[in-house]
């Protein structure tokens, strides 16, 4: 008792010094007495503490920051003392971003690709050190012994984010806009002054590089958030990587006509080894860890090496590498709005958007099962910086007859119609094409009609500069469009097919088989109009290679047709379109040398003489646009036709004759083309 009043005595004292109100009858700990604060003591049970997790990342953050500190420090050591505040005013003006609200209770199993790409370097730590001392913050979900769930959720808080980002996705929108705008200013003033890590490349030569793997996005380019890689080049940010700047340079060489980049200045094919090699080079350190610039390096070097090597087998490995990575570090599934800026959640939709759809044609190009699919990731198909969608169009690499004056690229719209079409293919690959379906040689018809439905309706959607053979006035076409038209139509002849090949299983040939041939042969039709108003505006030669193979694709229904209808029909003008195609695209893309190969051996199989008929046409001399198409497909840019699809039919195709039980055996004969899921044989 003495010794509890003498304690009492000594509070009431330390309160007088520092004149603080002092409560002997409530207990305090000893840290509140002298801080003169109302302890929390008892509240402190029913507060969430921290998880393991969260202490450790944020013990690594510190760890980092100490890092940053240091090398600013050493580095602006050796500036004058004129440049330094320069130097820190240029940094604060362009260094990204810091996330708000990271590894926070709502998305501790998330992170960041920040996280991620902030590693330790590799003399940190040892390999064999696990990934839990390491701090990866890497994706495990439910079923993992690594998920986090004691981490607590407040669902009106999750709710109330929710509301309120659909409510300013407008104004996102508008910052996003102005700081693209704003880094697309700074990129010409980094490059005077020499900010730009170009890896060892002339400056000139690599920013025309670069100049054209912008001007040519289709759906690779789509994957790099050009604002943040811009900026992270000048600043060493996160999301710019050497990997990831010899991959893009070795993609685009073949479009670029500077001797330099050969090995081989007289020879086109020698373009951009050097890169690769470097490519190659860096890839050694990058391999083994999950870092967004890896997988796009990956993903890009991966379309490369199929369309223009025909190296497949290395390119669907480093496509698979990617998407593992992806997964790996979470990117298929968004955090909760609110928790990171609104460049992280752009950034994050377009690369996973853009890989999905890079899946779907590999997969296509390939005949391989897709790796990504829809129901695997949580991400709504919404791009909300719109500065690519009203950006000038730039088509020096894809020798314009005329220049387009003042033309959007509408980009944003492009990436997103594309993306709805992969979608669709998704379904084409996986219920036509599994390898389940084509062992039973069933389909289920409303599946087929299911898939035939959504195509009319994406079809449908189209906005008038984008579907010019319906456009009822006069539209600038873009490249990218004819593309855009011409996978939709491939689409519609691997998704018909099917039903032409089992027709021998229902002993005859019904009305169902009759439409199948109708739509297979308007949509090989309407490629060959595609490919005809493509080179009456710019170059066959330099054409992207999924034009080729739709010509392909084409090609295949028009050989069935002439084995029927002979030369004097307009499949045989409309087949070697396709053939002459394909041989024009042979020196960019050695995939379509091959593919041709695999068309004259399907003309042999069905008895055509195509070797014969193009010696009397000219042959190889013989271009695109010279092969006579019937006045209705001739749809030229500034000259569009009155046709709509009912022009289409079998009567103006001159199908009225055909016997269709010749036809669904002319696809039954050929062996490897048996499905189209090997559309390039074995």
């Amino acid at each position: 008792m003495p010794r509890q009043k003498d304690r009492a005595t000594a509070a009431c004292l330390l309160c007088r010094q520092k004149k603080l109100k002092c409560d002997t009858q409530k207990p305090q700990c000893g840290n509140c007495k002298i801080k003169g604060i109302e302890c929390q003591q008892g509240a402190l049970r029913h507060k969430p503490r921290p998880t393991n997790h969260r202490i450790a990342q944020l013990e690594h953050e510190n760890e980092l920051l100490r890092q940053k500190c240091s090398q600013l420090g050493s580095t602006d050591s050796v500036l004058d003392e004129d440049q330094q505040p320069r130097r820190a005013d240029w940094l604060a003006s362009t260094s990204p971003v810091q996330p708000q609200g990271l590894g926070s209770a709502t998305n501790d199993s998330l992170g960041s690709p920040r996280d991620a790409h902030v590693g330790l370097s590799r003399d940190t730590l040892a390999p064999e050190v696990p990934d839990s001392q390491k701090n990866a913050s890497l994706y495990h979900g439910p079923t993992s012994t690594i998920y986090d769930d004691t981490a607590t959720w407040d669902e009106s808080e999750s709710t109330s984010r929710r509301l309120t980002t659909l409510n300013n996705d407008e104004w996102t929108k508008c910052v996003l806009f102005s700081e693209t705008a704003r880094q697309r200013q700074l990129e010409p003033l980094n490059v005077v002054a020499g900010r730009f890590d170009f890896d060892g490349v002339d400056p000139d030569t690599a920013m025309e590089l670069l100049s054209i793997y912008w001007s040519r996005q289709l759906y690779t380019a789509q994957i790099i958030y050009r604002p943040v890689f811009m900026r992270d080049m000048a600043c060493g940010g996160p999301y710019f990587s050497k990997l990831l700047l010899n991959a893009i340079f070795f993609a685009v060489s073949k479009h670029c006509t500077r001797p330099g980049i050969r090995s081989n200045p007289e020879d086109i094919t020698t373009a951009g080894y050097r890169y690769r090699q470097r490519f190659s080079e860096l890839l050694r350190d990058c391999f083994d860890k999950s870092e967004i610039t890896t997988l796009q390096a990956l993903l890009i070097m991966s379309n490369a090496l199929f369309s223009r090597c025909d190296e497949r087998s290395l390119s669907w490995l480093y496509a698979g590498n990617a998407f593992n990575m992806i997964i790996d570090l979470g990117l298929h599934v968004l955090p909760s709005p609110g928790t990171l800026p609104a460049e992280e959640y752009e950034l994050r939709r377009r690369i996973l958007w853009g890989a999905y759809l890079i899946d779907k044609i590999q997969c296509l190009f390939q005949g391989r099962p897709p790796l990504l699919r829809r129901i695997n990731f949580d991400a709504p198909l919404k791009f909300l910086d719109e500065y690519d969608e009203l950006d000038l169009f730039q088509g020096t690499t894809y020798g314009m007859a005329q220049h387009l004056t003042g033309a959007p690229s509408l980009n944003v719209t492009l990436l997103t119609k594309l993306c709805e079409l992969s979608l669709i293919a998704e379904r084409i690959l996986c219920d036509v094409y599994s390898e389940s379906q084509v062992m039973s040689r069933t389909h289920s018809s409303n599946v087929l009609e299911d898939i035939k439905s959504s195509l009319s309706s994406w079809r449908n959607s189209l906005p008038p500069q984008l579907d010019y053979t319906s456009a009822s006035l006069p539209v600038v076409v873009l490249p990218q469009t004819y593309c855009l038209l011409a996978l939709y139509n491939v689409l519609i002849i691997l998704s018909q097919r099917p039903s032409i090949n089992d027709s021998h299983r229902n002993g005859g040939v019904s009305t169902s088989v009759h439409e199948s041939v109708n739509a297979c042969t308007a949509a090989a039709n309407q490629i060959a109009q595609i490919l005809r108003d493509y080179s009456q505006g710019f170059s066959i030669h330099s054409a992207p290679y999924l034009l080729s193979y739709a010509a392909y694709i084409s090609a295949t229904i028009h050989a069935r047709v002439v084995a029927q209808k002979g030369q004097a029909s307009s499949a045989f003008q409309f087949l070697i379109l396709c053939r002459n195609a394909l041989k024009a695209n042979e020196r960019l893309y050695s995939a379509a040398g091959k593919a041709g190969a695999n068309l004259d051996k399907l003309a042999c199989r069905l008895g055509i003489n195509l070797a014969e008929d193009s010696v009397v046409m000219g042959g190889n001399a013989v271009a695109v646009s010279d092969v006579e198409i019937p006045n209705c497909l001739s749809n030229a840019p500034g000259n569009p036709n009155q046709c709509d699809e009912t022009s289409f039919l079998a009567s103006n195709w001159e199908l009225s004759d055909l016997d269709l039980e010749a036809i669904a055996h002319g696809f039954q004969i050929d062996g490897d083309f048996n499905y189209l899921m090997h559309p390039l044989g074995s």
